[in-house]
């Protein structure tokens, strides 16, 4: 029983030694969305990226993501729509400040430098699991993460029940993390 402790111990440590810790940084990253309204394509951003991501090819099952952006940051490029989304009905910036992503496994996928990320996002309180594809790309000093998923907008009740907005929406991620 001695033997096994100090063996599971010896591997916590080498995982946890081992681990590349990277701060995702807002300058340079890119968290994107369109979604359809009124059968036209609407594209628009979000910016106060930031959080811990730990990330070892070599040790991708110890891959952990910790990030958030700022709510109220949302852009279309059209103030008056801007201005919209911020209110309740939309993402209701005033109570939820942040969108939040945590993972909760990452597995290496086909091709190198392919993965693939489980977690719950958080919109507006409410979290959903997602998962989805991603890239990693040695950067200097770090890492470029990019990745695409689609979310259903209703299960996070962003834009009510509005009939002319589609329910489903993209995200796109370019997120570039440092030591």
């Amino acid at each position: 029983m001695k033997k096994l402790l100090i063996i599971l111990l010896l591997n916590v440590c080498g995982i946890i030694g081992f681990s590349q810790i990277y701060n995702a940084v807002d300058a340079g990253s890119e968290v994107k969305f369109s979604i359809r309204n009124f059968g036209l394509t609407v594209n628009g951003s979000f910016k106060g990226l930031e959080g811990k991501i730990s990330f070892d090819p070599a040790s991708i099952t110890a891959a952990s993501f910790n990030v958030s952006m700022e709510a109220a940051t949302v852009n279309t490029g059209n103030g008056s729509r801007d201005r919209h989304l911020k209110k309740d009905d939309y993402f209701d910036v005033a109570k939820y400040q942040k969108l939040l992503f945590l993972s909760s496994k990452v597995t290496a996928a086909a091709g190198a430098g392919n993965y693939m990320r489980q977690g719950s996002l958080t919109i507006k309180g409410i979290t959903k699991q997602v998962s989805f594809p991603f890239t990693a790309t040695a950067a200097a000093n770090g890492y470029r993460f990019s990745g695409q998923f689609k979310i259903n907008r209703s299960d996070f009740k962003v834009g009510g029940g509005s009939w002319v907005l589609s329910d489903e929406l993209t995200v796109s991620l370019n997120v570039s993390a440092i030591k």
